[in-house]
């Protein structure tokens, strides 16, 4: 039985940016991208049915169609028919959504580069400048 659901990007990005916020929250000094992807394959584990045969794929699919789904970042909430019928909005909402979550993350985590001089050597000592 094929049901519709909402788009993968949407729930990839559901969990990716739960995963982001709460990490954003710990006292954390790396691997908080890393472990948004994660939150964002997470948020994915219902559909692993709709790629694996035989009884993995129908114990995912038995996951899929009820509602211990929501626990995969509200998966089986996603997948109700107004999200569904809304589902381009969504998509769009969705890419909106994790577009301004990797920004404030560059913006508040993010370093500044060092500034060099173009043709500057490596070995030379750095000089101050003085006109």
């Amino acid at each position: 039985m094929t049901r519709h659901m909402a788009f993968a990007i949407v729930h990839f990005t559901a969990g990716f940016v739960t995963a982001l916020a709460l990490l954003w929250l710990l006292p954390l000094t790396r691997y908080r991208l890393t472990g948004a992807f994660f939150g964002g394959i997470w948020a994915l584990v219902p559909d692993a049915g709709k790629i694996l045969d035989g009884s993995r794929g129908a114990w995912f699919e038995t996951i899929h169609e009820s509602s211990t789904a929501d626990l995969f970042v509200l998966h089986a909430t996603l997948d109700a028919p107004f999200f569904r019928e809304h589902n381009i909005e969504f998509t769009f909402i969705a890419i909106a959504v994790l577009g301004v979550a990797f920004l404030a993350y560059d913006w508040r985590f993010g370093r500044r580069a060092p500034s060099t001089r173009l043709l500057a050597s490596k070995t030379e000592p750095s000089t101050p400048d003085s006109d």
